[in-house]
């Protein structure tokens, strides 16, 4: 049999009418099944000759960001179909998608852990006062800085390992500087730059080169996977912002002297913001607004040159009158953190800075994603290809909004709104994680 929709025998076919394509496993199947297994009309145009037959005219836009849910194997045996010219583009596009998926698991798996250490070295400098031992060794180093002030400033690279030779004999900072270096390389892992699509793209842009190849490459960076790259800068700026108020809360209380800048933080927290409101991720805005003026905080609280009325004061009280307009806009998604904007209020009134605590909310979203590692509940795509879970039974019952792109995601009644679509691949690997 080479035609499985019709039953029909390789002598009852018209082979001019419907040639037929021989898999290297060995199967003979029609062009016809075949294209209707590929779903060629959902990527090339189509027209119809003289004869009756449909031929191929042009492509059509490139398929929306893992669109392809699977890649497609010999309907006869499940062998794959990956070298057969005609079908090739798709091909690929799944092979990328596969790829992305697979990412896409792999840097959340990863991100779990970084958080709850991020939380934990949290804690641990909320507990230093008792360790007498670590914040002798401290105190000492601060005390030769009593007199002569200890400059911190430049890039956050450059004030954190100064920091880092300062503590080289207090354990709690070097764990604390170790997991900024483990964020850090996460950070360069989960850029787009080293995602399948860029690869990919940049392979090809340089095959072109070398061959002198004209013409141009269809592009659509809306593939690309930001959110845990934005995702760790928040945790990059929690850990620094951990480190350095318990540097400066230290040295403040031997009475060193300091003389510092932190608008190398605050360069990063403008990107970040930046970016976050072009990729349409409100929570990632608001954690951005929060810590430029944590770390205004932070400089105020060690130095008598910005009082009040002046205008880095006044920049960071626009700050949260930003983060504010972004709760009150998007209250699902920046649920808890208009209690963390009043607290930096406080911080500036009062001159003095704290270390940050996840909120109630941040924790429970921390650990639904290890239990979604876990194998509980179900994973689906929003209408722009964002992965997000369904806890409980797995089936939708109520709408919300995606955290990422604000489209519609949910549903009702173990039915799913329009666009949402099951991510079996996700759920598939997310499955077999073991956190």
């Amino acid at each position: 049999m080479v035609d499985y929709y019709e039953c029909l025998t390789y002598g009852e076919i018209d082979l001019d009418q419907d040639p037929c394509i021989f898999p290297v496993c060995g199967h003979v199947i029609t062009r016809e099944n075949l294209d209707q297994h590929f779903d060629m009309k959902d990527h090339y145009e189509f027209t119809t000759d003289s004869a009756g037959c449909e031929v191929i005219v042009g492509s059509k836009a490139s398929s929306d960001p893992l669109s392809v849910a699977t890649q497609k194997t010999c309907p006869a045996c499940r062998s794959p179909l990956r070298n057969i010219h005609r079908y090739g583009r798709i091909e690929r596009r799944a092979w990328i998608d596969e790829a992305t998926k697979k990412f896409i698991v792999w840097a959340n798996a990863r991100f779990v852990p970084l958080a709850v250490r991020v939380k934990e070295a949290e804690e641990r400098f909320q507990n230093n006062n008792a360790d007498a031992d670590e914040n002798k060794l401290l105190l000492q180093i601060l005390q030769v800085h009593s007199l002569a002030p200890l400059a911190l400033n430049g890039p956050s690279d450059i004030q954190m390992r100064k920091i880092y030779n300062l503590t080289r004999n207090n354990q709690h900072y070097q764990n604390a500087l170790q997991l900024r270096t483990d964020i850090k390389v996460f950070l360069a892992q989960v850029n787009e730059k080293e995602q399948p699509f860029s690869k990919i793209y940049d392979l090809v842009q340089d095959a072109k080169r070398h061959r002198g190849a004209a013409g141009s490459i269809s592009w659509t960076p809306d593939v690309l996977q930001t959110r845990n790259r934005l995702l760790a800068t928040v945790l990059l700026l929690r850990c620094e912002y951990a480190i350095m108020a318990n540097f400066l809360a230290s040295g403040k209380r031997t009475g060193a002297a300091f003389k510092i800048n932190l608008q190398g933080f605050q360069d990063k927290c403008e990107r970040l913001s930046e970016e976050s409101h072009s990729k349409k991720q409100p929570t990632n805005q608001v954690e951005a607004h929060l810590f430029w003026a944590r770390f205004l905080a932070l400089q105020r609280g060690m130095t008598e040159t910005i009082p009040d009325g002046s205008p880095p004061l006044l920049a960071a009280r626009n700050h949260l009158q930003l983060a504010r307009e972004l709760c009150a806009s998007h209250p699902g998604q920046t649920k808890g953190m208009l209690a963390e904007v009043d607290d930096v209020e406080k911080m500036l009134r009062e001159s003095t800075f704290y270390t940050t605590v996840t909120n109630e909310e941040k924790a429970a979203v921390y650990a639904a994603m290890a239990l979604d590692f876990r194998g509980t509940g179900h994973w689906y795509y929003c209408q722009n290809g964002h992965p997000f879970t369904v806890g409980e039974c797995g089936m939708p019952m109520e709408t919300s909004r995606c955290p990422q792109c604000g489209e519609a995601v949910g549903g009702q009644s173990h039915q799913a709104v329009e666009g949402v679509t099951r991510a079996r691949d996700l759920d598939e690997h997310f499955g077999r994680l073991q956190l």
